[in-house]
């Protein structure tokens, strides 16, 4: 029996739930499809999510969410082969409102799909959504492997994995450069472990990003993040790289857990967890066309990462509240048609984080095409670092002049500078 609702949303995720709750809150009838047991339980995250774009959505949401550890310290670790350098900044415990918590996906998506279904949403689960149904050109529906779904606009949240808006013609198929691998294991340790090994206070959370040699050039990075009573490791690259390089990622994930800057902080750590999962990687140029009639699309399947930065979570329930909010205007003139949903791209463009993303953009493939950038910079700064505090009876002039020599043996000069010029035109 085909069922009719106001609006239908493929996918249990951050993007999908925020714009089921946007709507459902504001009267209209949504249902959620979700193919997976329960929502989270397919979805994999490095770990934090950034406080402002939700809490737009649900004012002060952190004080009733099932969140880890309120993230008070960021580091990048640069990795050489001859050791590493630490870049931390810790910031004040107790600042309002917080910036951002580590999560775990199956806690906090099965949460926030239960805020969506108290606002009046309809979840159902273990649901594969296999096609969207049309007639006479415009969506208005969806075919699951338990009957249709009839409804006058469809908010296709479904991941990276885009098979529906393929299928669809609504997004053409992601390229192996303008996707990534991320891996990720859950390794279970105990609090005051956690606490002691990172010096951090009760609830107090670490963040660490790594690049350098461990991923052997590889355009990507690792990541370690504090959960309560556990770590959330792992990394990213682009998929076009790790082919090239005939690389696994279960083996770089050995080859990562075994680094210097990474085994004493894992060390008797319990594996609970081996995640791996698709990202999209493209940035602003790889953005397609959002909407068409009755349809909207938002999250992972819209292509809304940030792979300078490594947002997303925060980007996915931007573009759920937005699209919500655009669907809360259609619905109100009766009008799914492309000239008044467009307004959903409109209102992304002009966000920060898309703003962002356009800057940025081709910053990712200038570094895919001169790939010694991962490693020759971590390489230059550790060489430099073990120079400069060596005592070895040399003046500080002696070695500023070796620290040169390090560096131009690393990358030549017209390059660095070349570098530099790109960072600080896409960056600054």
């Amino acid at each position: 029996m085909t069922e009719k609702f106001d609006a239908v949303v493929v996918g249990a995720g951050p993007a999908g739930i925020t714009a089921a709750y946007v709507m459902a809150k504001n009267e209209m009838s949504v249902v959620i499809i979700e193919r997976g047991e329960f929502p989270g339980s397919k979805n994999v995250i490095g770990g934090v999510l950034y406080v402002k774009t939700l809490n737009d959505v649900m004012p002060e949401f952190w004080k009733e969410a099932p969140l880890e550890r309120r993230i008070t310290q960021h580091s990048y670790c640069l990795i050489g082969s001859k050791g590493h350098t630490l870049v931390t900044h810790k910031g004040a415990a107790h600042s309002e409102p917080p910036n951002g918590y580590t999560i775990l996906r199956a806690k906090f998506d099965k949460w926030y799909a239960k805020k969506a279904e108290e606002a009046g949403a309809t979840l159902i689960t273990k649901t594969n959504v296999t096609e969207l149904l049309s007639k006479e050109g415009k969506i208005d529906g969806v075919r699951t492997d338990r009957g249709d779904v009839s409804a006058d606009l469809v908010v296709v949240a479904e991941g990276a994995n885009t098979m529906l808006c393929e299928k669809a013609g609504l997004i053409t198929k992601p390229r192996p450069d303008q996707m990534a691998i991320a891996v990720k294991e859950i390794i279970a340790l105990p609090s005051d472990r956690i606490r002691e090994r990172f010096a951090l206070e009760e609830d107090e959370g670490a963040a660490i990003q790594y690049i350098g040699a461990s991923f052997k050039g590889l355009v990507g990075f690792g990541f370690l993040y504090t959960n309560r009573e556990s770590l959330s490791l792992g990394f990213g690259a682009i998929i076009s790289t790790m082919m090239r390089g005939r690389m696994k990622p279960y083996d770089l994930m050995e080859r990562f857990k075994q680094e210097p800057s990474v085994e004493p902080l894992i060390r008797d750590g319990a594996v609970k967890e081996y995640q791996a999962h698709m990202i999209p990687e493209a940035g602003y140029a790889g953005i397609p066309r959002l909407f068409s009639d009755g349809v909207l699309v938002v999250g992972d399947s819209a292509m809304l990462a940030n792979p300078v930065t490594g947002e997303g979570a925060d980007l996915a329930v931007l573009s759920g509240r937005m699209a919500g909010e655009v669907a809360l205007r259609a619905h109100g003139m009766r009008d799914y048609a492309s000239r008044t949903l467009s307004e959903y791209q409109e209102l992304l463009e002009n966000s920060f984080a898309v703003r962002d993303m356009k800057k940025q953009s081709g910053l990712l493939q200038y570094i895919e095409s001169n790939t010694e950038i991962m490693t020759a910079y971590p390489e230059a700064i550790n060489a430099m670092l073990s120079e400069w505090f060596r005592v070895d009876g040399s003046t500080r002039s002696e070695k500023i002049r070796r620290i040169r020599s390090i560096v131009s043996a690393k990358r030549k000069t017209t390059r660095v500078l070349k570098d530099l010029y790109v960072l600080g035109r896409k960056l600054l």
